[in-house]
């Protein structure tokens, strides 16, 4: 967690909302489950302790921002139509794809906008968050 967060605060984001407090987080995650959606993973929860709700380059990741609907996992879950929302936890998006989280399969995806394709599958959220935001294991993001 700790590489990941280091890698984002050496980017420039911007920032839409304060660090996620552990009331707000539990309070999301009882909102997703009252309304039968995925959870929070773990490592997403205590990212959002650090970096909550952010913006580089065109992609977008989710947090707990209780002054508006923009960028609120809860909210931006709850608005979009998917097929399979008790395991599957839209985290953020770019132009074209969402990532997620698998809570069934407990990996972190890409998926195709359009289609709903499952286009690649990541172990980590680190990995989920360098393809979503395009950082290469590169020396300089160290």
């Amino acid at each position: 967690m700790k590489e990941l967060i280091e890698i984002l605060q050496n980017l420039p984001l911007t920032l839409t909302a304060k660090p996620a407090t552990a009331e707000q987080i539990i309070r999301t995650q009882q909102d997703l489950k009252i309304n039968k959606m995925a959870a929070i993973p773990q490592d997403f929860a205590e990212l959002m302790h650090h970096i909550n709700t952010m913006e580089y380059d065109g992609s977008f990741l989710f947090g707990i921002n209780p002054n508006s609907y923009y960028l609120d996992i809860f909210a931006e879950n709850a608005n979009l139509d998917l097929p399979n929302k008790e395991n599957l936890l839209i985290l953020g998006y770019d132009e074209f794809e969402y990532m997620a989280y698998n809570q069934k399969n407990k990996c972190y995806q890409t998926i195709d906008k359009d289609s709903m394709e499952v286009l690649e599958s990541f172990p980590s959220l680190i990995k989920a968050i360098k393809y979503l935001f395009k950082i290469e294991d590169d020396e300089q993001y160290f």
